[in-house]
Protein backbone atom coordinates (compact mmCIF):
# COMPACT_ATOMS: atom_id res chain seq x y z
CA UNK A 1 0.00 0.00 0.00
CA UNK A 2 2.82 2.40 0.78
CA UNK A 3 4.25 1.83 -2.70
CA UNK A 4 0.90 2.67 -4.31
CA UNK A 5 0.59 5.86 -2.26
CA UNK A 6 4.18 6.80 -3.15
CA UNK A 7 3.73 6.44 -6.93
CA UNK A 8 0.69 8.72 -6.78
CA UNK A 9 2.56 11.50 -5.00
CA UNK A 10 3.19 14.62 -7.13
CA UNK A 11 6.99 14.35 -6.82
CA UNK A 12 7.03 10.73 -8.00
CA UNK A 13 4.70 11.49 -10.91
CA UNK A 14 6.81 14.48 -11.94
CA UNK A 15 10.00 12.34 -11.89
CA UNK A 16 8.27 9.66 -13.98
CA UNK A 17 7.13 12.26 -16.51
CA UNK A 18 10.66 13.66 -16.80
CA UNK A 19 11.97 10.15 -17.40
CA UNK A 20 9.27 9.55 -20.00
CA UNK A 21 10.12 12.77 -21.84
CA UNK A 22 13.84 11.96 -21.88
CA UNK A 23 13.15 8.47 -23.28
CA UNK A 24 10.87 9.88 -25.99
CA UNK A 25 13.40 12.48 -27.10
CA UNK A 26 16.49 10.26 -27.16
CA UNK A 27 17.61 8.48 -30.33
CA UNK A 28 18.83 5.01 -29.38
CA UNK A 29 20.25 4.16 -32.80
CA UNK A 30 22.19 7.42 -33.01
CA UNK A 31 23.57 6.93 -29.49
CA UNK A 32 24.62 3.35 -30.31
CA UNK A 33 26.39 4.43 -33.50
CA UNK A 34 28.13 7.25 -31.63
CA UNK A 35 29.31 4.90 -28.88
CA UNK A 36 30.52 2.38 -31.48
CA UNK A 37 32.60 4.94 -33.38
CA UNK A 38 33.85 6.56 -30.18
CA UNK A 39 35.43 3.28 -29.05
CA UNK A 40 36.96 2.36 -32.40
CA UNK A 41 40.79 2.25 -32.19
CA UNK A 42 41.19 4.37 -35.32
CA UNK A 43 44.90 4.95 -34.78
CA UNK A 44 45.60 1.20 -34.80
CA UNK A 45 43.19 0.60 -37.68
CA UNK A 46 44.81 3.26 -39.88
CA UNK A 47 46.94 1.90 -42.71
CA UNK A 48 50.04 3.96 -43.45
CA UNK A 49 49.86 3.12 -47.16
CA UNK A 50 46.49 3.35 -48.99
CA UNK A 51 43.58 4.03 -46.66
CA UNK A 52 40.84 1.87 -48.20
CA UNK A 53 41.34 -1.14 -45.93
CA UNK A 54 42.31 -1.33 -42.24
CA UNK A 55 45.79 -2.36 -41.18
CA UNK A 56 46.35 -6.02 -40.36
CA UNK A 57 50.14 -6.34 -40.78
CA UNK A 58 53.07 -4.40 -39.39
CA UNK A 59 56.75 -4.19 -40.22
CA UNK A 60 59.09 -3.26 -37.39
CA UNK A 61 61.94 -2.74 -39.84
CA UNK A 62 60.09 0.00 -41.75
CA UNK A 63 57.89 1.01 -38.79
CA UNK A 64 54.66 0.86 -40.76
CA UNK A 65 51.27 -0.83 -40.42
CA UNK A 66 49.56 -1.84 -43.67
CA UNK A 67 46.47 -3.60 -44.94
CA UNK A 68 46.32 -7.05 -46.54
CA UNK A 69 46.06 -5.81 -50.20
CA UNK A 70 49.01 -3.48 -49.70
CA UNK A 71 51.03 -6.32 -48.15
CA UNK A 72 50.22 -8.58 -51.12
CA UNK A 73 51.36 -5.92 -53.58
CA UNK A 74 54.60 -5.24 -51.69
CA UNK A 75 55.45 -8.93 -51.34
CA UNK A 76 54.62 -9.75 -54.99
CA UNK A 77 56.74 -6.79 -56.12
CA UNK A 78 59.69 -8.01 -53.99
CA UNK A 79 59.73 -4.68 -52.16
CA UNK A 80 59.39 -6.43 -48.83
CA UNK A 81 59.93 -9.97 -47.62
CA UNK A 82 57.01 -11.94 -46.24
CA UNK A 83 58.95 -12.87 -43.10
CA UNK A 84 59.33 -9.14 -42.32
CA UNK A 85 55.58 -8.83 -41.73
CA UNK A 86 53.95 -9.51 -38.39
CA UNK A 87 50.29 -9.74 -37.50
CA UNK A 88 48.94 -6.38 -36.34
CA UNK A 89 46.36 -6.55 -33.54
CA UNK A 90 43.82 -3.75 -33.65
CA UNK A 91 42.66 -4.44 -30.11
CA UNK A 92 44.75 -5.99 -27.35
CA UNK A 93 42.72 -7.57 -24.56
CA UNK A 94 44.13 -7.76 -21.05
CA UNK A 95 42.88 -10.43 -18.69
CA UNK A 96 43.27 -10.56 -14.94
CA UNK A 97 43.91 -14.30 -15.03
CA UNK A 98 45.78 -16.34 -17.61
CA UNK A 99 46.00 -20.04 -18.31
CA UNK A 100 49.77 -20.23 -18.71
CA UNK A 101 51.59 -22.58 -16.39
CA UNK A 102 53.99 -20.58 -14.23
CA UNK A 103 57.01 -21.64 -12.23
CA UNK A 104 56.01 -23.11 -8.88
CA UNK A 105 56.28 -20.52 -6.06
CA UNK A 106 56.20 -17.66 -8.59
CA UNK A 107 52.86 -16.39 -7.26
CA UNK A 108 53.95 -16.80 -3.64
CA UNK A 109 57.09 -14.69 -4.08
CA UNK A 110 55.18 -12.09 -6.09
CA UNK A 111 52.49 -11.68 -3.42
CA UNK A 112 55.08 -11.86 -0.63
CA UNK A 113 56.84 -8.92 -2.30
CA UNK A 114 53.53 -7.03 -2.37
CA UNK A 115 52.90 -7.91 1.28
CA UNK A 116 56.35 -6.63 2.31
CA UNK A 117 55.86 -3.43 0.33
CA UNK A 118 52.41 -2.85 1.83
CA UNK A 119 53.27 -3.68 5.44
CA UNK A 120 56.56 -1.81 5.68
CA UNK A 121 57.15 0.64 2.84
CA UNK A 122 53.60 1.95 2.37
CA UNK A 123 52.89 1.94 6.12
CA UNK A 124 56.10 3.85 6.82
CA UNK A 125 55.14 6.44 4.21
CA UNK A 126 51.70 6.86 5.77
CA UNK A 127 53.21 7.22 9.24
CA UNK A 128 55.64 9.83 7.95
CA UNK A 129 52.75 11.81 6.47
CA UNK A 130 50.78 11.57 9.71
CA UNK A 131 53.70 13.05 11.64
CA UNK A 132 53.03 16.41 9.99
CA UNK A 133 49.64 16.68 11.77
CA UNK A 134 49.56 19.03 14.78
CA UNK A 135 46.58 17.36 16.43
CA UNK A 136 47.77 14.50 18.65
CA UNK A 137 44.42 12.69 18.54
CA UNK A 138 44.17 12.90 14.77
CA UNK A 139 47.78 11.79 14.45
CA UNK A 140 47.19 8.76 16.69
CA UNK A 141 44.03 7.70 14.83
CA UNK A 142 45.77 8.11 11.48
CA UNK A 143 48.78 6.08 12.66
CA UNK A 144 46.57 3.29 14.03
CA UNK A 145 44.55 3.21 10.82
CA UNK A 146 47.68 3.11 8.67
CA UNK A 147 49.18 0.24 10.68
CA UNK A 148 45.92 -1.72 10.64
CA UNK A 149 45.52 -1.15 6.91
CA UNK A 150 49.09 -2.22 6.18
CA UNK A 151 48.84 -5.37 8.28
CA UNK A 152 45.45 -6.30 6.81
CA UNK A 153 46.53 -5.85 3.21
CA UNK A 154 49.82 -7.61 3.89
CA UNK A 155 48.11 -10.64 5.40
CA UNK A 156 45.72 -10.65 2.45
CA UNK A 157 48.62 -10.74 -0.03
CA UNK A 158 50.30 -13.55 1.92
CA UNK A 159 47.06 -15.56 1.94
CA UNK A 160 46.69 -15.09 -1.81
CA UNK A 161 50.32 -16.18 -2.21
CA UNK A 162 49.70 -19.43 -0.36
CA UNK A 163 46.57 -20.06 -2.44
CA UNK A 164 48.52 -19.39 -5.64
CA UNK A 165 51.08 -22.03 -4.60
CA UNK A 166 48.23 -24.54 -4.31
CA UNK A 167 46.92 -23.52 -7.74
CA UNK A 168 50.36 -23.74 -9.35
CA UNK A 169 50.99 -27.20 -7.87
CA UNK A 170 47.61 -28.45 -9.12
CA UNK A 171 48.36 -27.01 -12.58
CA UNK A 172 51.69 -28.86 -12.65
CA UNK A 173 50.02 -32.11 -11.55
CA UNK A 174 47.27 -31.75 -14.15
CA UNK A 175 49.84 -31.10 -16.86
CA UNK A 176 51.91 -34.07 -15.72
CA UNK A 177 48.89 -36.35 -15.72
CA UNK A 178 47.98 -35.22 -19.23
CA UNK A 179 51.57 -35.62 -20.47
CA UNK A 180 52.07 -39.12 -19.07
CA UNK A 181 48.52 -40.36 -19.59
CA UNK A 182 48.89 -43.72 -21.40
CA UNK A 183 45.24 -43.74 -22.49
CA UNK A 184 44.98 -40.35 -24.18
CA UNK A 185 45.78 -41.77 -27.64
CA UNK A 186 43.29 -44.58 -27.07
CA UNK A 187 40.62 -42.01 -26.22
CA UNK A 188 41.50 -40.05 -29.35
CA UNK A 189 41.12 -43.21 -31.48
CA UNK A 190 37.77 -43.93 -29.84
CA UNK A 191 36.53 -40.42 -30.58
CA UNK A 192 37.61 -40.72 -34.22
CA UNK A 193 35.91 -44.13 -34.49
CA UNK A 194 32.66 -42.76 -33.01
CA UNK A 195 32.68 -39.81 -35.41
CA UNK A 196 33.25 -42.12 -38.39
CA UNK A 197 30.49 -44.46 -37.23
CA UNK A 198 28.03 -41.60 -36.86
CA UNK A 199 28.92 -40.22 -40.29
CA UNK A 200 28.29 -43.66 -41.85
CA UNK A 201 24.92 -43.96 -40.09
CA UNK A 202 23.89 -40.48 -41.20
CA UNK A 203 24.92 -41.21 -44.80
CA UNK A 204 22.92 -44.45 -44.73
CA UNK A 205 19.79 -42.65 -43.48
CA UNK A 206 20.18 -39.95 -46.09
CA UNK A 207 20.58 -42.57 -48.80
CA UNK A 208 17.45 -44.41 -47.60
CA UNK A 209 15.47 -41.18 -47.65
CA UNK A 210 16.62 -40.39 -51.16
Amino acid sequence: MQALHFVHEPAARAAAERLRDSILTENGCEAAVYAFHKNLPLKRMHSDLELTFPACYQSKQYKIQISRPVAQVLVSSNLIEENQLRSHAIKEWEFMYDRHMHIVMHGFFEHFRKAFSTMFIDTASDLKRSASSNDVKTRGLYCAGSVAKGIGLGLGHITIGYLSVYGEITDVLDHAVYTFDPYRYLRLVCVIFIVMFLSIVIQKHVHDLV
